[in-house]
């Protein structure tokens, strides 16, 4: 009878002690499955605040693009018109970092995707890229 009730003991021991351990480890991931939704609600409300500036203040690109002077904003190149002379569009665009002249004359303005206008050999525009 002893050892029967020894060995229920242990039994029971080993499944509580068994319950035990598997319930820590469950507990530790609810405490980081909470951290997380946590930290996702902190992120949302990081968004909504962004998004809410951006519908009072605008896209910052349209503001930058709408104030840079000459050629870096977009409004000035679309002043630009066939035949127009190099004092025009210098005066729309600014001065260039680069001038290339020949039959034809280049000018280059600086800018990761190199925008440029091109003139004729009287010195009118026949074409641009703009940047």
């Amino acid at each position: 009878m002893v050892k029967k009730y020894q060995l229920v003991t242990i039994l029971v021991t080993g499944i509580v002690a068994l319950i035990v351990g598997l319930s820590q480890p469950v507990t530790a991931q609810d405490d980081e499955i909470q951290k997380l939704r946590q930290k996702i609600t902190e992120l949302e409300n990081r968004i909504k605040d962004l998004e809410s500036l951006l519908i009072i203040y605008g896209e910052p690109g349209a503001i930058q693009n709408e104030t840079d002077p000459g050629w870096q904003n977009k409004k000035n190149w679309r002043k630009l018109e066939t035949g127009m002379t190099q004092d025009q569009v210098e005066a729309v665009l600014g001065e260039p970092i680069k001038k290339i002249e020949g039959v034809m004359t280049l000018w280059y303005y600086p800018n990761i995707y190199r925008g440029y206008v091109s003139f004729d050999e009287k010195g009118h525009l026949t074409r641009w890229h703009e940047p």
